[in-house]
């Protein structure tokens, strides 16, 4: 990136403002981020170019995008809030009424506002961090509860689709293309032993006893903004906003929070189970979301957990028995040591199951 392509793009956008300085910005893996720092008068403006590698219909998942923020914004100006453009995304359309831009190499580019006066936070260290958390994708989730998620396209087709990552996982046990399943055999009969408890969620929704909803599906604290006050602003991240689960949402948070170790924590005897964060991302998560759950989404919210983590387990676990293609590895065996170690947290979870339910009610 140089600084002709990026007066390039933003006038493609219609944007001939003055830059007073440009870098990149964030820890994302998938997309490139750049912060496009402008005169104090104008606003800081985010270019973003979408990995059409992982998001295969960048123009569908901009029509998402779009329905969801205009939704919210629609709220938000319905309540009179004063500072609508902290409180929701601003994508910024091209000339041409599209939510992005193609350059010459094929690449996709959208442009949105930098939310003023905001940061984010990488790891959860705090009980009032967890509730936040919780509280900012509950309301998230209240926002967006009378657009249907049927209204919305799948940006990764199956991405929670258990039945789905089920076959998958079978597939790379049959193949062995890496000679690995002998050594992961004890772990893999295990974990096909779960699959018919775990692919029942996806029969739920199937079969309407779960909603189908709009969901944020990637539910890390650090899609989540914040004030100078520690006050939450909003969600950002939504490329990967689909129809979904409210227990995808709910468990694919305490995979990360509830952990006490990191995803590929090597020493399984750190792996534990955070009650404190999970019972205060509960609480904020259902001071928002109670009003909108059906009985049989919040009496299903300890499943999600545990569904999310056994997911992820066999994802990682695939991905090494295939030959490390999908994950970005930083080691050999990376993936065998995130497997083992959602392995373990999986276990840790099911000895604190009867706990979290009765946190949830």
């Amino acid at each position: 990136m140089n600084e002709t392509k990026i007066f390039d793009l933003l006038s493609r956008f219609g944007m001939e403002v003055p830059v007073t300085s440009w870098k990149p910005f964030g820890h994302g893996h998938i997309n490139d981020t750049f912060l496009i720092v402008t005169p104090e008068r104008v606003p800081d403006l985010i270019l973003q170019r979408k990995n059409h590698l992982v998001f295969k219909n960048v123009p569908g998942m901009m029509d998402n995008i779009v329905k969801v923020t205009g939704h919210i914004r629609k709220k938000l100006m319905a309540s009179g809030e004063a500072e609508i453009d902290r409180r929701v995304m601003h994508y910024i359309p091209a000339p041409d009424g599209r939510y992005f831009i193609k350059d010459d190499e094929g690449n996709f580019w959208t442009l949105f506002l930098f939310v003023r006066g905001s940061h984010g936070v990488e790891e959860v260290t705090s009980r009032g961090q967890a509730f936040s958390a919780g509280k900012a994708f509950g309301h998230f989730q209240r926002q967006l509860a009378d657009l249907p998620g049927a209204l919305l396209i799948e940006t990764i087709p199956g991405f929670h689709n258990g039945k789905g990552r089920l076959q998958q996982f079978r597939e790379a046990v049959d193949q062995d293309k890496a000679r690995r399943v002998k050594e992961m055999k004890p772990y893999i009969d295990r974990l096909m032993e779960m699959a018919g408890e775990m692919t029942r969620l996806q029969e739920w929704l199937d079969t309407g006893l779960l909603p189908l909803r709009t969901t944020h599906n990637d539910t890390k604290i650090n899609n989540v903004l914040f004030d100078e006050n520690g006050e939450i602003l909003c969600i950002i991240d939504l490329d990967t906003v689909m129809p979904g689960s409210a227990l995808f949402d709910f468990g694919d948070a305490i995979r990360t929070l509830g952990n006490t170790a990191p995803e590929d924590e090597p020493d399984l005897a750190k792996i534990g189970f955070h009650r404190e964060f999970y019972a205060a991302f509960a609480e904020g998560y259902l001071l928002e979301s109670a009003r909108f759950l059906t009985d049989a989404e919040r009496s299903h919210l300890a499943f999600g957990c545990r569904y999310m983590v056994w997911e992820q387990t066999i994802r990682f676990l695939a991905d090494y028995l295939n030959g490390d293609v999908y994950y970005k590895t930083a080691y050999p065996g990376h993936n065998k040591v995130r497997s083992l170690a959602q392995f373990r947290y999986l276990e840790v979870m099911d000895e604190n199951y009867e706990i979290m339910q009765q946190v949830i009610g």
